[in-house]
């Protein structure tokens, strides 16, 4: 197996560019609102902000998966909300948990635009009780991270229903109640940093903002409706886990070697039967799979969303050709469950490890769905969105997975109908960017 080493990782965006938003974050504004488009750093500033943001933090995400990719803990669990739609006025902190409330000075939360207003103000008003304070957040500063023009929240139509009687003009974060209280400081992430192509990069940002959807539509469809380029297998990206599970299916039944199955193992907290994994508990593998990998490698030879063929299968490793590299060897790693305490003794936010899932980080990747490629970035995609979008922002997050034009192909012609706009997101979001700017 001693073949090519894989090709070296791109460079994340630098620490240099996130000396401004640092800043920003540091001089302590209250509540602090990061957004932007799909690959313009985001992640690598939420990287950053742990790395240089101090020891009284703590990062939390709405759902278990982003919590484990973030390396944090999930909002419910943190505040002990019930998984339900939350009446704020009723929420009361746990007592174990106000301790830690008192001490901590920072509260990141990731993927805000899958957050829904009701359950930010159930974080504000824990924070007020326990800091015993009538401050927004209890006095706590609150840094916000996503693009609301993504991924929204969940929201059942008797749960939106109910959310208007509690007062709330939307199901967003952005119409939470203590957001009236306190104006946040704004940090827009403009500068797109996965694509180069500008004329890409401009047909994205109309596409994500719902300007100029028929041109948009028109460019994208020239460009990459057609057979995907010669000598590449592309991740095809559909909207749901049916027809991703019939690609990856199909893929899977044209191999004829026999194959392995890894079992995952937890330890711990970490339920089995109701989290959401990233890779399945049984994983089954064969020599020809195209995978992907769900975790980036500490040796840096691939990362998350790094895609490939499997060429070799062992007990406890499988060997895979990426894309455009050599053969590496992708051993079982390990998943976290965070819980954040306060350590008395080193008068830290401590993030223990309550729970534990190893498994091989590798998915089937003849196929994957939009939502759980969010945040990935894709050499070559195929779109197929078969009977259309049925999210707000979906198209968009599908499309912009793609780092170039030449790496992008359609399944079928790419309809106007497919760009789900919501269009108060759209209002918010431009007000947002026409507003903000960082200081000299």
């Amino acid at each position: 197996m001693n073949e090519t080493p894989a090709l070296p990782i791109r460079p994340s965006v630098p620490v240099e560019a996130f000396a401004g938003p640092l800043t920003v974050v540091g001089k302590g504004a209250p509540v602090v609102m990061v957004l932007g488009g799909a690959g313009t750093g985001k992640t690598t500033f939420l990287h950053t902000l742990r790395k240089h943001g101090g020891s009284r933090q703590a990062f939390l995400a709405p759902t278990g998966v982003a919590a484990l990719q973030l390396g944090g803990q999930t909002i419910h669990s943190f505040f002990g909300l019930p998984p339900r739609l939350v009446d704020p006025d009723q929420v009361k902190p746990r007592s174990p948990k106000r301790t830690l409330m008192k001490k901590l000075e920072r509260l990141v939360i990731d993927e805000i635009s899958m957050v829904r207003a009701d359950v930010l103000d159930a974080v504000d008003r824990s924070l007020r009780i326990a800091r015993g304070t009538p401050e927004p957040f209890g006095g706590v500063q609150v840094v916000l991270v996503g693009d609301f023009l993504q991924l929204p929240p969940v929201v059942p139509s008797a749960e939106r229903e109910i959310l208007g009687h509690l007062g709330y003009e939307g199901p967003f974060a952005f119409d939470a109640r203590v957001l009236r209280e306190v104006e946040p400081a704004r940090l827009p992430f403009l500068q797109v940093h996965r694509q180069t192509d500008t004329y890409f990069v401009e047909q994205l940002a109309e596409l994500r903002m719902g300007r100029y959807v028929h041109e948009a539509v028109a460019a994208i469809n020239e460009a990459s409706f057609r057979e995907h380029r010669p000598g590449r297998t592309p991740v095809v990206l559909a909207p749901t886990n049916m027809r991703v599970d019939a690609y990856n299916r199909r893929g899977m039944d044209l191999l004829h070697d026999e194959g392995r199955l890894y079992e995952g193992k937890s330890e711990g907290e970490f339920d089995l039967a109701n989290d959401r994994l990233p890779v399945p508990e049984t994983l089954a593998l064969k020599v020809g799979a195209r995978v992907m990998t769900v975790r980036n490698d500490p040796e840096k030879q691939w990362v998350n969303g790094s895609v490939g063929t499997v060429t070799g299968l062992a007990p406890d490793r499988a060997y895979v050709r990426l894309d455009g590299a050599g053969i590496v060897e992708i051993e079982r790693t390990s998943w976290e469950r965070i819980r954040y305490d306060w350590d008395e003794a080193t008068g830290k936010v401590e993030a223990k490890v309550v729970g534990t899932y190893s498994q091989l980080p590798l998915v089937p990747a003849w196929a994957v769905t939009v939502h759980k490629a969010q945040g990935l970035t894709l050499e070559d995609v195929r779109i197929d969105f078969d009977s259309g979008a049925f999210a707000a922002g979906q198209a968009y997050v599908a499309l912009s997975r793609a780092r170039s034009l030449e790496g992008l192909s359609l399944a079928r012609p790419l309809r106007t109908s497919d760009i789900r706009i919501d269009r108060r997101v759209a209002a918010f979001t431009a007000a947002f960017e026409a507003a903000a700017a960082l200081p000299a």
